[in-house]
């Protein structure tokens, strides 16, 4: 299986001008690999915990030597990017809406397995509305609040592609590792849809152990999604005066 740092890194790098929705892991990784322009740094895309690790440690590499403005600039999505956080369950939606309201752009929705468990009456509501230019994945890891206590979710052999075919959409296949994932990407993101890809994800290692606190968490991870529902309001409204 590939990790979430191939995951994710894949659609940073190929996604030209398209518009993200992201559940919570995928919101942080995504925080760590691109940049403040919202284009993916030059981290390693290698498989296995040692190639999660090492693609982690290089992106906070260079956080730090982009110095603090870079940083603050890149924990803000102005560039198209929008996480669902606290929205559980609710990136479908959120996807499907842009995806209507913008037909000229494409829309990517990086969904997590427990966050679409909640809600899986979206995927009906998807297929009827027939965006065709969305691109729904959702990273199937098996796992809720992965990299911490690693929770397992309600049934781990969930058959995501196999629901959201049945449900409708025009595409849907389930791909295991990082190479299939990079080649398909660009395909994918091209045909006409909506499509959904089912990514078999290795859980992040769990940090959990005895004495171990978790650190509380800062409000912004909270209301960020205004934040960022504004400036992707303002981002969109400037490209059409543009045009």
């Amino acid at each position: 299986m590939m990790n979430i740092v191939q995951a994710c890194g894949v659609v940073s790098k190929g996604r030209g001008d398209a518009l993200i929705v992201s559940t919570m892991l995928s919101m942080f990784i995504f925080d760590r690999i691109e940049g403040a322009d919202g284009t993916a740094r030059s981290v390693p895309l290698l498989g296995g915990k040692a190639g999660l690790v090492l693609g982690l440690g290089v992106a906070k590499l260079k956080e730090k030597l982009g110095g603090e403005a870079a940083q603050a600039a890149a924990k803000v999505a102005t560039t198209g990017r929008i996480s669902s956080v606290p929205l559980m369950g609710g990136a479908a939606g959120l996807g499907l809406g842009l995806a209507l309201a913008q037909p000229g752009r494409r829309v990517v929705v990086m969904d997590g397995d427990s966050s679409l468990l909640m809600e899986l009456g979206g995927l009906a509501t998807v297929a009827a509305a027939r965006p065709t230019n969305l691109l729904h994945v959702v990273v199937h890891n098996g796992t809720q609040f992965t990299g911490l206590g690693n929770l397992k979710i309600v049934t781990t052999d969930f058959a995501f592609a196999e629901v959201a075919r049945q449900a409708g959409y025009v595409h849907a296949e389930r791909i295991a590792d990082g190479a299939t994932w990079a080649e398909r990407f660009p395909k994918l993101l091209a045909m006409d849809g909506p499509v959904f890809v089912e990514l078999m994800v290795e859980p992040v290692p769990q940090q959990t152990k005895d004495g171990f606190e978790q650190e509380e968490m800062p409000d912004r991870q909270f209301d960020r999604m205004g934040q960022e529902a504004l400036a992707l309001q303002a981002m969109l409204a400037q490209d059409a005066a543009a045009t």
